[in-house]
């Protein structure tokens, strides 16, 4: 092995899981060079991607955090719910965690002070800063944290209302290079209602956030939805349409490269969940139910429940996070009926891959 040559060595290599890949950092200088190496990390993050088998989910609890496979081979069976609990850095206990997981990293945010903890569970390692936003924060309305691409820098994007604005304004920080702002756009959303669980979803450069606008008729107050854009390449926002009938407690995503929504066709009795895409993007007509979720996915779901899609198997069962509860599911479309993985949790379920990856701060 000492004598094959570095390409050779680095492509092996890079099919190893974290934990291994530490161990092998003390075999020889060469190999803790290759792999401390930000090419050969990468290399690692791009494998961990495309290769499903290393896809895991994480279930975020309030002091602990828990790893799932898709098929439940590391649940309890009796329990239902993961066997092995770890531990969370103690700067994450009690934070809002926002924007999903990127590159096997999470992102947690304090809402008041807005002091954000980055943390790599598969390292172990974390970090913290403070996001410096001139004025007094009064309310967070949004939060994401992620990138677009492998070449591309770490980003946050943050939507807040101060108490010397007349109006919302939205942030982009670059936390990981000068820790500063370095984009404050004003923003139509004074009469926008954001969820606090609504972690922003990427596609296309954009990302997205179901919104809610207030509308009063003859029959009282009602709840108007839209998707409110912020794109990360032209740093502009924006409003998309979404699909008849979908309400506050409909959940958007990504579903084949489109842009999805889930939401309860039935407000009264059993529900009845539509799933819908948008199969040209920013084209108001596209909008094309995909399928039905029947009311026989899982007894402890009701007319209040969320769906949200974490992923899809390798035998096309989709992979079904239900909030406010927090169950974990596995959905057979075919035969219409589902497993449940993890039956309570403190926070929504969350497609993770296990990586080399951490940024840091200048």
């Amino acid at each position: 092995m000492h004598q094959l040559p570095v390409e050779i060595l680095e492509e092996l290599l890079s099919w190893l899981s974290v934990k291994d890949l530490l161990r092998f950092k003390s075999v020889c200088k060469k190999w803790n060079s290759i792999i401390s190496s930000q090419h050969f990390i990468n290399l690692h993050l791009k494998k961990s991607i495309s290769t499903p088998s290393r896809h895991r989910i994480f279930m975020p609890y309030r002091e602990t955090f828990a790893t799932v496979d898709y098929y439940g081979k590391d649940l309890d069976s009796d329990r239902k719910r993961p066997s092995v609990f770890m531990p969370r850095p103690e700067e994450t206990i009690g934070k809002f965690l926002g924007g999903g997981t990127c590159d096997g990293l999470l992102c947690y945010l304090d809402r008041v002070t807005l002091r954000m903890c980055v943390w790599n569970p598969a390292l172990r390692l974390s970090k913290t800063l403070d996001l410096k936003i001139p004025g007094i924060v009064r309310t967070l309305l949004f939060f994401w944290f992620g990138r677009e691409s492998y070449d591309d820098e770490y980003k946050v994007v943050v939507g807040i209302r101060g108490r010397t604005e007349s109006r919302n304004r939205t942030y982009l920080i670059k936390p990981f290079s000068d820790n500063c702002v370095t984009e404050s756009t004003q923003s139509e959303t004074d009469d926008l209602y954001f969820r606090s669980f609504d972690e922003g979803t990427l596609l296309r450069g954009t990302v997205h956030w179901l919104t809610v606008s207030p509308r009063i008729n003859t029959v009282g107050s009602i709840g108007q939805c839209a998707v409110f854009t912020y794109n990360l390449g032209s740093r502009t926002l924006g409003k998309l349409s979404t699909p008849v009938g979908l309400d506050s407690n409909g959940v958007i995503g990504v579903m084949n490269g489109c842009l999805s929504a889930v939401y309860n066709a039935r407000r009264g009795g059993c529900p009845i969940y539509e799933v819908w895409v948008m199969k040209e993007y920013g084209v108001k007509e596209s909008w094309t139910k995909f399928m039905n979720i029947s009311p026989r996915i899982s007894d402890r779901i009701s007319s209040s429940t969320r769906l949200k899609f974490v992923g899809v198997t390798d035998k096309g069962d989709l992979i079904v996070s239900c909030a406010p509860n927090f169950e974990l599911l596995i959905y057979n479309v075919v035969e219409n009926k589902s497993k449940t993985l993890v039956n309570y949790g403190n926070g929504s379920a969350r497609m993770y891959v296990e990586t080399l990856v951490f940024p840091r701060f200048a």
